[in-house]
This record gives C-alpha cells, sequence and structure tokens, in this order.
C-alpha cells in the first residue's frame, strides 16, 4: 500500500488543536456567551450570563399577593 500523507491542515489540527470558533455575543447584554434563550415566540430574550434560574416554588412563595 502507497503512503498518502495527510493535509497540512490535518496534521496542524493533529499537533495544535482545532482552532477555537470566534465568540457568539448576546444580542441582549452584549457580552459573549455559550447559551442563548429564546421565548416561545423564538426571539432571544437573555444568555447564560443575563439570566437567571430559580427555582418555581421558591419564587412563586416570595411572588404570592398577600
Amino acid at each position: 500500500m502507497e503512503y498518502c500523507p495527510d493535509a497540512p491542515y490535518i496534521r496542524e489540527a493533529e499537533w495544535c488543536g482545532m482552532p477555537s470558533p470566534d465568540p457568539v455575543y448576546c444580542p441582549i447584554c452584549g457580552f459573549p456567551c455559550e447559551y442563548i434563550y429564546e421565548d416561545k415566540d423564538g426571539e432571544a430574550c437573555g444568555c447564560d450570563r443575563c439570566v437567571r434560574s430559580r427555582d418555581a416554588f421558591d419564587w412563586q412563595e416570595e411572588n404570592r399577593d398577600e
């Protein structure tokens, strides 16, 4: 079997790893993020930096009408 060398970009990926993709910025806060959250209509409403997650029961307890 003949030797077939890898393409230069394959050798570079083996030695250096894959290049990092360009960062994605949140359309709401403008910071780099990994996740963008959407509402039920598919519109962006925040990212993993500017949206908090809370337990529903705790939220309900704090926001009850007295």
